[in-house]
């Protein structure tokens, strides 16, 4: 049995009517490219710098001689007083701007009248207790004993001193101390015989620094 003529052009037209609106959805979404996991997922973890800030890193540098650090001459000052014929405490301050340490012994050279510099021998002790790290800052002090033999000036090995010279530790570069007698006068002669100084250890406090 033939297929009725007017049935048989309604389903070619239906047909027709769907495969043009199948290729009009398809032809919308092909400028419409769908994004990729990877690129969702950076869309989604990116940071973004908060307002008013830059991204780009800085480093504060601090200025040469304003950190802490080991203590050179040029950052001291050194008194010695007079206790007895023969004693003495050193004390040791910060007079720079910047906080420094200090750790150890100090060592002494002599000055003569004439203003030159003369060997003498240190010999150093742990008095009152082994050295410790002290911190100085601006205008802390810390302190030492250090005792000699006295001489008579006429004698061939004794020295006549008219003022020291300390040397820090760890430093080459003396400074002059200040050497006051038991009268907190400035001392104008000191007589040291051939065995010199014997230094004790730099401490944070001054009780017990003073050789007995």
């Amino acid at each position: 049995m033939r297929p009725h003529p007017l049935k048989l052009t309604e389903s070619i037209a239906i047909a027709l009517t769907s495969l043009v609106v199948g290729l009009g959805l398809a032809g919308c979404g092909a400028g419409k490219p769908q994004a990729s996991p990877s690129q969702t997922t950076s869309a989604t973890t990116s940071t973004v710098p908060p307002s008013g800030t830059s991204a780009t890193h800085t480093t504060t540098v601090t200025p040469a001689g304003t950190g802490s650090g080991r203590c050179h001459a040029a950052d001291l000052k050194a008194d010695l007083q007079i206790q007895k014929d023969g004693s003495a405490m050193a004390i040791l301050t910060n007079k720079s701007s910047r906080t420094c340490t200090v750790t150890g012994y100090l060592s002494y050279h002599g000055l003569l009248a004439d203003n030159s510099t003369v060997a003498v021998a240190t010999k150093h002790v742990a008095n009152p207790g082994a050295p410790v790290p002290i911190t100085l800052k601006q205008g802390i002090s810390a302190f030492s004993g250090v005792k000699w033999t006295s001489c008579d000036k006429a004698e061939a090995n004794c020295t006549v001193l008219a003022g020291l010279r300390v040397t820090p530790p760890e430093d080459t570069t003396q400074l002059t101390a200040t050497v006051l007698g038991t009268d907190a006068k400035p001392l104008q002669q000191l007589t040291v015989s051939s065995a010199g100084f014997t230094a004790g250890s730099l401490q944070p406090a001054s009780q017990g620094v003073v050789f007995p």
